[in-house]
């Protein structure tokens, strides 16, 4: 078994020990492993050679960021997934520097070289707007995965958003679907143990699950959208990026692939060119 099973399997030997002595202490401990990136990136800064170095104070937290090509005609925020970094997409730099763009990308809080323990869709959601407020107005977004759920909601909360131009590669559109996958991973099947785990979403943020969705958002945002996603993705499954293609947003596009998965999907030459057409 890797590192990765066996801290699975001891989160799940500690959330039923939880259950048993408290439903409330065991959902609560539920949704802290789910905002917890234990599974952090590690990388070297000195892949950023040619990048100007960023920090930006995140509440109490010091965050890391690049810069590159500053002064750009227009600007560009990377923006990566849950247990990600902005290491994973310097391949984007070459190209948006072609195209014009300002580039800068950022480690989240808990993410990469950046501080921090946790990352929930809310604080992520609020970074973004912070970084969009200090170091843009940012003209275009490249996000994937859990990124591309924070900058669609951000988004919405743009008072003009129809000239920012977003690529979402593989985005978590719905986090109900993540959550249920991580009750079957944890192999949490407490009805109780579920609902104080969703109470903590309510408390923090005042909203119910559905509301964390790109669905809820996507009649919010008028600017292009490049919607990206694969076929064979096992952790964000496309079933949503069917469902809100049939709706016929006008200003959203879709490209589907197949067998790239959920990771491999963003270092397609084919996907690459493709995005990089479309900003």
């Amino acid at each position: 078994m890797n590192v990765q099973g066996i801290i699975i399997k001891i989160f799940r030997a500690r959330l039923q020990l939880l259950a048993a002595v408290s439903k409330k202490r065991a959902g609560n401990e539920a949704f802290r492993i789910f905002c917890t990136p234990y599974f952090r990136m590690a990388y070297k800064g000195n892949q950023f050679e040619n990048a100007e170095r960023l920090s930006f104070k995140s509440g109490t937290i010091n965050t890391v960021g690049y810069r590159w090509n500053k002064g750009g005609d227009k600007k560009l925020l990377i923006v990566h997934g849950f247990r990600s970094a902005a290491a994973n997409f310097l391949h984007f730099v070459d190209p948006l520097i072609e195209k014009g763009y300002e580039i800068v990308a950022f480690d989240a809080p808990a993410h990469g070289l950046s501080e921090g323990k946790s990352l929930n869709a809310i604080e992520y959601k609020d970074f973004i707007a912070s970084l969009h407020q200090q170091f843009g107005p940012f003209d275009a977004f490249l996000c994937h995965s859990f990124g591309g759920l924070a900058v669609s909601m951000n988004l919405a909360e743009l008072p003009e958003n129809s000239n920012i131009k977003t690529v979402l590669i593989a985005p978590a559109a719905n986090s109900r679907q993540l959550i249920e996958f991580f009750f079957k991973e944890m192999h949490i099947k407490d009805k109780l143990v579920k609902e104080h785990f969703y109470a903590n979403i309510q408390r923090l943020s005042g909203k119910n699950i559905e509301w964390f969705s790109i669905a809820r958002c996507a009649g919010s945002i008028q600017g292009p959208v490049l919607w990206i996603h694969d076929k064979d993705d096992a952790v964000t499954p496309v079933q949503d990026a069917f469902d809100i293609q049939q709706t016929q947003p006008t200003n959203f596009h879709f490209l589907f692939t197949s067998n790239l998965g959920h990771r491999r999907i963003y270092r397609d030459k084919e996907v690459v060119v493709a995005l990089i057409n479309f900003l």
